[in-house]
């Protein structure tokens, strides 16, 4: 379960931006997750909240934005949506298609209240 690593990979890189004298709480963390990246988004989601307690991000909420697969075909360079690897272009059945979107993972933003 790769998703609780990445959920500490948040955590620290929050406790970080967030200056230490600061009096604000952070109340929600905004992610963007492609729809390739292979991230499960509720184990995410799952382990976001079991290791929060204690830690900058204690009150905070995970939203979470998913970023549409999308992919150019190598032969007719169409462009298409790709919500799973191994997909022929719909334009002419080539699988040698190149990823364009839908394999990252950003943290856009932390929302901080008094």
């Amino acid at each position: 379960m790769h998703e609780l690593s990445i959920a500490q990979s948040i955590l620290s890189i929050a406790e970080k931006s967030v200056p230490p004298d600061s009096k604000e709480k952070v109340v929600a963390v905004t992610l963007q997750v492609g729809e390739l990246s292979s991230i499960e988004t509720e184990a995410l989601l799952f382990a976001f909240d079991a290791i929060k307690s204690n830690t900058i991000l204690q009150h905070a909420e995970m939203k979470i934005e998913t970023i549409p697969g999308e992919a150019v075909c190598n032969s007719c360079h169409n462009v298409f949506h790709l919500n799973s690897y191994a997909t022929a272009c719909p334009n002419c059945n080539s699988y040698s298609v190149s990823i364009t979107k839908g394999k990252e993972m950003k943290i856009v933003s932390l929302t901080m209240e008094d």
